[in-house]
């Protein structure tokens, strides 16, 4: 039996929003660009068998930040999670069983773990 490759995954032209702010570029996979809004380029995290990748996406920048997770099974090279999008900063941290756990910070309500099921992913 043949073992599955591991993927491999970059932010590349990564760039401040302003001033002091996260980094965000684009997601390279396996050497492709995946279609995907900015990501933040320290935000990736891998799932234990390295099949599913969890990214912070920057949805927009029109009255500060709103930024939301996304898990994008690797070996499919298609999203199967994202959490609702939210003022201030969502930052993947680990995955448990069928589970995402993230951080959301918002400047004016601090930070707050969160959990996003990971339902057939």
């Amino acid at each position: 039996m043949m073992a599955r490759a591991r993927h491999k995954a970059r932010v590349a032209d990564a760039g401040e929003m302003r001033m002091g702010s996260p980094q965000y570029g684009r997601l390279i996979l396996d050497g492709e660009e995946f279609v995907t809004r900015r990501v933040e380029d320290q935000s990736l995290v891998w799932s234990g068998d390295h099949r599913l990748l969890a990214i912070q996406e920057l949805v927009s920048t029109d009255s500060g930040p709103l930024t939301r997770v996304v898990v994008i099974d690797a070996d499919r090279r298609a999203v199967v999670a994202a959490s609702e999008s939210r003022e201030g900063f969502c930052k993947p941290t680990r995955f448990e069983d069928n589970v995402l756990v993230y951080q959301h910070w918002h400047y004016r309500r601090g930070e707050r773990e969160r959990r996003l099921t990971l339902n057939g992913a």
